[in-house]
């Protein structure tokens, strides 16, 4: 953290010292055409137009680049959207947590090997003694007509299976890969519970949260408040052993779109991590459906999401094993959120309150409906 602290007072004294940038407005036309233009000769960037950005685990904003005729030509991306940390809080959360370099390495190392709905990345770095961090990829809400969702979306059985399908497909095509080894970024579950741990040393946020949506809560969680981190500490440590793979890790239903052919897709790469499929399955499964829709699918969509995982070259999971760790898995999307709207005045705001309570809601109902505790031998 020291070393974070010296290079932001060096950028203040000096200007930036890193060959990352710190922010999306230090995008010149020289630096896109050195990072964009350079397998294309005599392509050019000859202006930059920034779009509305918004600020929470990073800076983002979408930009529209021109061309000279060269680059035109070739057909170079035009709609890009970038995401930077820039503030000193960002670069701290992402670098302690060990997530600096998860975005950089999603669209470095696993993207080109994936065919999935998700952003095309076109450069990403970090910088690991200033923590900072890029990511550029294609703008999809331009390129692709999406729009984002939220608890609000209406996730119909269509779309929750095309979201379960495409998961499918990345889980089953890194399904116990040596490349995860390969990709030093990634911890399992059981390795980011050993974060959590030291953080909830300084400040555990988790009662606050508790509090802050005591009115969406069964009473049922609300009474075993205490029982909560060790559930999650059974639960991330069962998501760590048998066969691993990749992880999104953050996988709930903001961090999804649909493109204007009806296609659901996934973004938002920072968190990635290495272990159980049912890490993700259970998070997009609880945050997407309304309390009464996943009631009624959510035995059919484990059956559909085995199949396809199968088909993509995951392992064959028996039907009650697979049903245990879906339960057992519903403990970190409840944490994580409890603790996101139990945030401090010091800490960034990460997602408004409304989408907080409304994800926690489903996601308690889940526990309870599922007698989560039990899988974990609480």
């Amino acid at each position: 953290m020291a070393q974070v602290l010296a290079s932001e007072a060096r950028d203040r004294l000096r200007g930036a010292t890193s060959d990352v940038p710190r922010s999306p407005r230090d995008l010149t036309p020289a630096w896109l055409t050195a990072t964009l233009c350079a397998g294309t000769p005599g392509a050019q960037v000859i202006s930059v137009a920034r779009g509305a950005g918004s600020v929470g685990t990073t800076t983002r904003q979408p930009l529209t680049v021109e061309y000279n005729d060269a680059g035109a030509a070739a057909g170079l991306p035009t709609r890009l959207f970038v995401k930077c940390t820039t503030a000193v809080s960002q670069r701290v959360m992402l670098g302690l947590g060990g997530f600096i370099d998860c975005e950089p390495g999603f669209y470095t190392h696993v993207r080109p090997l994936l065919e999935i709905e998700a952003p095309s990345g076109y450069f990403a770095a970090a910088d690991p003694g200033s923590w900072r961090s890029i990511v550029i990829t294609d703008d999809v809400a331009s390129t692709r007509g999406a729009e984002f969702c939220g608890p609000s979306t209406e996730v119909t059985r269509d779309r929750i299976e095309d979201l379960l399908a495409t998961a499918a497909r990345w889980h089953g095509a890194l399904w116990d890969s040596a490349r995860l080894d390969s990709w030093r970024w990634l911890k399992t579950p059981a390795e980011l519970m050993g974060v959590i741990d030291s953080l909830l040393v300084v400040a555990d946020r988790t009662a606050t949260g508790v509090e802050r949506a005591r009115s969406v809560i069964p009473p049922s969680l609300r009474d075993r408040r205490a029982d909560l981190l060790p559930a999650l500490r059974g639960s991330m440590h069962s998501a760590s052993r048998g066969a691993l793979t990749y992880l999104h890790g953050d996988l709930h239903v903001a961090n999804t779109y649909l493109t204007r052919d009806g296609t659901m897709g996934v973004a938002d790469w920072q968190t990635g991590l290495k272990g159980s499929w049912a890490h993700d399955y259970a998070y997009v499964v609880t945050t997407a459906l309304e309390v009464a829709d996943r009631r009624a699918w959510e035995r059919d969509l484990l059956d559909f999401y085995l199949e396809r995982l199968a088909a993509s070259g995951g392992g064959a999971i028996p039907d009650a094993e697979a049903w245990q760790a879906y339960r057992r898995a519903t403990f970190y999307p409840y944490f994580a959120w409890l603790y996101t709207i139990g945030r401090s005045r010091l800490q960034p705001r990460f997602q408004p309150d409304e989408i907080g309570l409304a994800l926690i809601r489903r996601i308690g109902a889940a526990i309870e409906d599922l007698d989560s505790w039990a899988a974990v031998g609480l």
